[in-house]
């Protein structure tokens, strides 16, 4: 688990920085767009399909660094009522099911973004598995992070701790 953990790190990291580089090109992108809308009278064409999909890869990554990191919403009052052996025992079955649901997405993700490999994008022209890309990448980051939280819980690790 010692490897997942390192692999997950850098990998967040990596993801950290994308999402915070995505984040300042939709900041200095819009505004521009809109200052080459309104007084310029014209606009790139390329500016409003970047940041859109800007903004997916940005939701993508963000969302697997805030599960690390433990942002994600959760109902704990049956956790927090039970005793420590049952509590485990739900936690464990909840991480299961969402590994399953992160096999699912992770799997169509992939299959959606190779059934579209060959279309390209209407201004920018690049191959929008690029931007299709985003999702199946996200969640399998998501998936490491929730079998790391996995390891934890079962071994009594403190999340995150080596």
């Amino acid at each position: 688990m010692q490897l997942l953990h390192q692999f997950n790190a850098i990998v967040l990291k990596v993801a950290g920085w994308t999402v915070m580089i995505a984040m300042a090109a939709i900041a200095i992108i819009v505004p521009y767009e809109v200052f080459g809308r309104y007084v310029l009278g014209s606009m790139t064409t390329w500016s409003t399909e970047f940041t859109q999909y800007s903004l997916v890869w940005a939701s993508m990554l963000g969302g697997a660094v805030g599960l690390n990191r433990g942002y994600q919403v959760g109902i704990t009052s049956l956790t927090d009522s039970l005793p420590p052996g049952p509590s485990k025992f739900v936690q464990a079955v909840a991480f299961a099911a969402v590994l399953v649901f992160l096999t699912f997405v992770t799997y169509y993700g992939f299959d959606q973004m190779w059934m579209n490999r060959n279309q390209t994008s209407s201004t920018m022209g690049i191959p929008m598995s690029i931007p299709y890309s985003a999702l199946p990448i996200g969640f399998l980051i998501m998936f490491f992070v929730t079998i790391e939280q996995l390891s934890d819980l079962l071994t009594g690790k403190p999340a995150g701790e080596n």
